[in-house]
């Protein structure tokens, strides 16, 4: 048991240890790693897990490349976060090859960078593994941070955020450790709920990328694709017909000036595996009424318009159902 306990702790890294630390050129190690591994060999390894999102990946490499921090910005379920992920991982920078935090409103500064536990340095001094438990901002050395919904941090961590980026140091009640890190952050619409504006001079430091709704045949191809790619193991494939009706059902409400937040590819891709594992549960062939219902019930509590009530909105996402319907009618009889 005491080996066992001497092991865990001794992965910890000590105050003294970190005290200690050298400086790294994130961007040198950036540009090796690109280098290595060859911007085509790194947008064909994308595409096996993303479509559609190349260019988005070289603004990506860009940025890191000359030591700027990164913030994709773009509606809820159109890959930022996994883009934010995948990249890191075919870098690799370091092992592990990134720290990821998932931002909230009640975020402290602490959970940021960690904090000393004055009852344990006090009792087995100061250099005991956990005397000192580094947060991400510390365990991002060397490495890439990824700061998923940065825009949920409150104005508190963004100013020790903010701190981290602009001095390469952690502060830890007076002690200096050095962190140099790149950042990627991804980031949702103003308009979703239970976000913050970022400091002036938290955004000044981040390279913008922004990912839109594909257009319709890139967005049938995605929906299409990670549909049966959740239903492999099922051993059903999603007709085209469906693909057809939630594609031309997502562009309706995607363009309609009515809306703020439109359906979620991620909820739209749900509601076509959804609509497909009931008939096969049930030993029957999907139909348009499957899907429609799973749109609604799938697509209702994601959707925020000009509604006066939930039975408003469930009409509306209905009588674009239907809409949907005759568009993909039409355009099978040319």
């Amino acid at each position: 048991m005491q080996n066992s306990v001497k092991g865990m702790f001794g992965s910890l890294p000590t105050l003294s240890s970190l005290l200690k630390r050298d400086t790294v050129n994130m961007e040198a190690k950036v540009v090796k790693a690109i280098r290595e591994r060859g911007v085509g060999n790194i947008l064909k390894a994308l595409e096996s897990s993303l479509k559609g999102l190349g260019e988005a990946t070289i603004d990506v490499l860009s940025g890191l490349s000359v030591g700027r921090h990164v913030m994709i910005m773009g509606p809820v379920g159109v890959g930022k976060t996994t883009l934010a992920e995948e990249i890191a991982n075919i870098l690799a920078l370091d092992d592990p090859p990134y720290i990821e935090v998932a931002c909230h409103s009640h975020m402290t500064a602490t959970e940021l960078t960690g904090d000393i536990d004055i009852a344990v340095a006090l009792q087995a001094g100061l250099d005991h593994p956990l005397a000192y438990i580094p947060g991400p901002l510390v365990l991002s050395h060397g490495r890439l941070l990824i700061m998923d919904e940065i825009n949920r941090l409150n104005p508190y961590s963004q100013a020790s955020l903010l701190q981290a980026l602009q001095e390469h140091y952690v502060f830890i009640r007076g002690f200096r450790i050095r962190s140099d890190f790149l950042m990627i952050a991804t980031s949702n619409p103003a308009e979703y709920s239970g976000v913050y504006e970022l400091s002036e001079a938290l955004a000044d430091r981040m390279k913008v990328v922004e990912i839109h709704y594909p257009d319709r045949e890139l967005l049938k191809a995605i929906l299409e694709w990670k549909a049966n790619l959740t239903l492999s193991h099922i051993g059903v494939k999603v007709p085209s017909m469906l693909t057809d009706v939630l594609t031309n059902f997502v562009t309706l409400i995607s363009q309609d000036g009515m809306i703020e937040v439109s359906p979620s590819i991620r909820a739209s891709i749900y509601a076509l595996a959804n609509t497909m594992a009931r008939a096969w549960i049930e030993r029957r062939e999907p139909t348009l009424g499957d899907l429609k219902r799973e749109v609604i019930a799938n697509m209702a509590h994601v959707i925020r318009g000009n509604f006066s009530s939930e039975t408003e909105k469930r009409d509306y996402l209905t009588r674009k159902f239907d809409e949907a319907v005759v568009i993909s009618n039409r355009l099978n009889r040319r």
